[in-house]
């Protein structure tokens, strides 16, 4: 789940008894309010600070108008006034949850995650929760110290399942893109590589779930579905469900999950997926976090690709740093494959590096580069028959807040790869465009 601040909105229509206290004769206080106020809802937060300093200089004081003070700091990066504000928030009891949770926030800005997860353990607390909307504030909290916990880094429907455990209660991800692709391929990161030489315009849904069950388990499924407008035959399917067990041992986030998976391609089934994973992860003196991890997969080929039937290992270790509003996250992986088919069996070695800046608005931008090398040399095939390829790959994506829990997304990825052997040569644009939301 995303970093966000509940929206000014919810200090605005405030119970009447949590109103900004303002002397009776203080007109000029309650017009600098009012004017904040509507700066804050077109989006004009400097503006809005400037009002909301002024009525406070006006003699105009209270919870309301502290917390005010903070989203609009927080919204331009003023971030010391946004904790000074938020702390005096704070003093209001009923105020506590929510100005803790926004503290937190401030944190993970800073790169302080230590004070970060403090911040959201007292927002968790249920002992300041007053009504609904500070049970919402809890379950943002616990989602955020999950975050902390996991090994997540981008949005994607792993994290709305990290998300789910932490609040206890069950969450579903969904996301809806459309896009253009100038030379789709068969199998965007997997062992059955088709190249097309043709264009497409293309539409996807993506979907995914999480139970919570007691003990650190958690139950978790999903899938997606890929159509292309002008290529009816590299259409794909897939679903996947997963049972984890994520207890801590020793200082260590420890992850131990089995899952079940099937794709298809074009209506027909291709492959069915049993898999086993072994992972942990924990903080660094540095101020790094640490995931390492082992996957096994017992993959099932169906005719006519009976030849992806085997198994695949893939060892990684991923770091994760936020330094202030940045986040940087580094990963090495090396997967081997055995699969009765020689030319479906590539040892691989994999770097990849993401950097995402959390902008003010709620905006978030993210630079991703990725480098693959597959040798097929070593899976028994012929001298004349093995191959091996370099692919790299650069990303940019923006995405930012539409509303009612939805979020927008704007990805452009640029692919090239090169192989041994001419045929695999090919590089690919791909731009995607659309909207997600965890619910």
């Amino acid at each position: 789940m995303r970093k966000r601040l509940l929206g000014i909105a919810l200090l605005l229509a405030w119970p009447a008894w949590l109103a900004a206290d303002t002397p009776a004769d203080a007109d000029q206080a309650r017009a600098q309010f009012a004017a904040g106020a509507e700066a804050s809802r077109e989006g004009n937060f400097a503006t809005a600070l400037e009002a909301f300093l002024a009525a406070r200089a006006a003699g105009m004081s209270g919870p309301a108008l502290h917390y005010n003070i903070g989203v609009c700091a927080w919204e331009i990066g003023e971030l010391e006034r946004a904790e000074s504000a938020f702390l005096a928030a704070a003093e209001a009891p009923a105020m506590r949850a929510l100005a803790h949770y926004n503290l937190g926030l401030v944190a993970l800005r800073r790169g302080d995650e230590t004070a970060a997860a403090r911040w959201f353990r007292s927002a968790r607390d249920p002992g300041l929760s007053r009504g609904e909307a500070d049970e919402k504030v809890r379950a943002l909290a616990a989602a955020q110290l999950q975050r902390l916990d996991a090994d997540a880094f981008a949005p994607d429907p792993g994290r709305a399942a990290d998300a789910g455990a932490a609040a206890g209660r069950p969450l579903v991800f969904l996301a809806a893109n459309l896009g253009y692709d100038d030379n789709v391929i068969l199998a965007d990161d997997g062992e059955l590589l088709g190249v097309s030489d043709t264009g497409s315009a293309l539409a996807e849904l993506q979907f995914a779930a999480v139970v919570p069950l007691p003990a650190d388990l958690s139950f978790e499924t999903g899938g997606f579905l890929l159509r292309h407008a002008d290529l009816d035959e590299f259409d794909q399917l897939g679903a996947q469900a997963d049972v984890f067990y994520r207890p801590w041992i020793a200082g260590w986030r420890a992850e131990i999950g089995a899952g079940y998976g099937l794709n298809q391609l074009d209506g027909e089934r291709f492959e069915d997926r049993r898999m086993l994973l072994l992972g942990a992860s924990r903080d660094l003196r540095t101020g790094w976090r640490l995931r390492l991890r082992h996957r096994y997969e017992d993959i099932e080929g169906r005719e006519p690709f009976e030849g992806l039937t085997g198994d695949r290992h893939e060892t990684s270790l991923r770091l994760d740093r936020r330094m202030g509003g940045q986040r940087l996250r580094l990963e090495y992986r090396l997967e081997l494959n055995d699969r009765d088919a020689a030319e479906l069996s590539p040892d691989r070695h994999r770097l990849g590096a993401d950097w995402t800046w959390y902008l003010p608005r709620r905006l978030e931008a993210t630079a991703g580069f990725d480098w693959r090398y597959s040798d097929y040399s070593s899976s028994g095939q012929s001298s004349t028959s093995a191959r091996s390829e370099r692919r790299g790959r650069v990303s940019a994506e923006v995405r930012g807040p539409l509303g009612f829990g939805w979020d927008w997304a704007l990805r452009y990825d640029w692919t090239g790869n090169s192989a041994s052997l001419e045929e695999f040569d090919y590089s690919r644009h791909r731009v995607i465009a659309g909207v997600q939301a965890v619910f």
